[in-house]
């Protein structure tokens, strides 16, 4: 059994692997201030939940190394399992960037998740939807080829309403209609209508820089944006988990 840990700016997800099963999945929120003790009693209280045993192994990918440290503690100390965290050698891409130490881990286990699908072309574009909103290019078998950032859209819903006077915060569903009718219709569009138009673009940007490609998008708000973006073959909000479990089974 294991244990994969996707430690977020805003949230971490654990998934729970019997074999290749996914057979729980827990959201929590990202606290920079949580201690090893805290993630003790908050492991043990999830497991309890779902009534599951101990896992056998535990692999965690992470932007946020205050989180990993504490909960690497933490799950050693409770299960007595030492936490990998996921590197760059240990996700086994080729990462044609720059500098390939600044890609985000959670960017490039999206990858290698991606990497388990068959795309026509061998080309992959993952979009993520976090507290950023992500754009990847991969090619088969193991080439990260770079990528785009753009705010994520319950960041800017929050930012508009923190930093406006009269602008309510407001759920991220699809409006009827275009041309809103009221502050929340209007919000509404441009949120969710207009990230709809935001990765329609930049899909086709992308593919017209690289060629067809496979898109997958990952994410909460992906299986809102779905009917609203035929650019997208395929969505699974798993899909870092599943890249993590891909990783564990490379690693031995």
């Amino acid at each position: 059994m294991l244990l994969a840990i996707d430690v977020g700016n805003t949230s971490t997800v654990l998934g729970v692997f019997e074999g290749d099963r996914l057979t729980a999945r827990f959201r929590i929120h990202t606290d920079r201030m949580r201690m090893e003790s805290e993630y003790r009693v908050l492991l043990k209280n999830l497991f309890a939940l779902e009534d599951l045993p101990p896992p056998r192994a535990a692999l965690i990918s992470s932007v946020v190394p205050p989180v990993e440290r504490e909960m690497a503690r933490a799950i050693e100390g409770l299960f007595g399992v030492r936490a990998r965290v996921v590197d760059l050698e240990a996700t086994g891409l080729e990462v044609l960037i720059d500098n390939p130490r600044e890609a985000g881990m959670d960017r490039l286990v999206n990858a290698v998740g991606a990497l388990a699908y068959p795309s026509p072309t061998g080309r992959y574009i993952v979009v993520d939807f976090g507290t950023a909103t992500t754009f990847d290019l991969v090619e088969a078998p193991n080439r990260y080829l770079g990528g785009a950032i753009a705010i994520g859209p319950q960041t800017a819903a929050d930012a508009l309403a923190s930093r406006t006077a009269k602008l309510p915060r407001i759920d991220l569903i699809p409006p009827e209609r275009a041309v809103g009718r009221n502050t929340l219709e209007a919000l509404r569009s441009g949120l969710v209508l207009g990230y709809a138009a935001l990765v329609e673009g930049m899909v086709r940007r992308f593919k017209e820089e690289a060629g067809e490609a496979l898109v997958l998008a990952t994410g909460g708000f992906a299986s809102v944006l779905k009917p609203l973006c035929p650019s997208f073959d395929l969505v699974d909000e798993d899909l870092t988990l599943r890249g993590l479990l891909r990783i564990h089974k490379a690693l031995g």
